[in-house]
């Protein structure tokens, strides 16, 4: 992985993470009186009821996995650095549109099982957004070329990038 897709993963990551932390502290620290007018006010407190949890959990995921493949210098294959990719946007997608009902109130009966599913995931199986946190940090790992896969004699030379 090169330093630069490190440092830059590591600090959005973290960031955001920080970011999920201080809206879980302000929503479960403070009076509900407050909360709850602040809830019936603010699309953007609403969407962080609903998505800070798995995000969190995501992050947690993700800079965890980043920092064991910066240390011990992990290298993937391309094939495999592509599906852990998508698999692992996928899972973002998902979040991004189970948070899409708060912001646009007519799509909330269309993705109201997406919605169920991210939140009951966040919480009954934490570890699973941290699992898939950890494949998109696989993700971004190096590509070891020796690393073709069983039918390696099949496909065509790699060219070099």
């Amino acid at each position: 992985m090169r330093k630069s897709t490190f440092i830059g993963n590591f600090v959005a990551w973290v960031a955001v993470a920080a970011v999920c932390c201080a809206f879980l502290a302000w929503y479960h620290m403070t009076d509900m009186e407050v909360v709850a007018a602040a809830l019936g006010s603010s699309g953007p407190a609403q969407l962080g009821v609903v998505l800070a949890a798995p995000v969190l959990v995501y992050a947690i995921g993700v800079v965890l996995g980043l920092l064991v493949l910066w240390v011990k210098k992990i290298t993937v294959g391309k094939v495999a650095k592509r599906v852990c990719r998508a698999i692992s946007l996928a899972v973002l997608a998902c979040m991004a549109l189970a948070g899409l009902p708060v912001l646009v109130p007519s799509a909330g009966d269309a993705l109201l099982g997406l919605v169920v599913v991210v939140v009951y995931v966040s919480v009954a199986a934490p570890v699973l957004f941290v699992v898939v946190g950890f494949v998109y940090a696989v993700g971004c790992a190096g590509v070891d070329r020796t690393k073709r896969g069983p039918f390696a004699k099949y496909l065509p030379e790699d060219d070099e990038e």
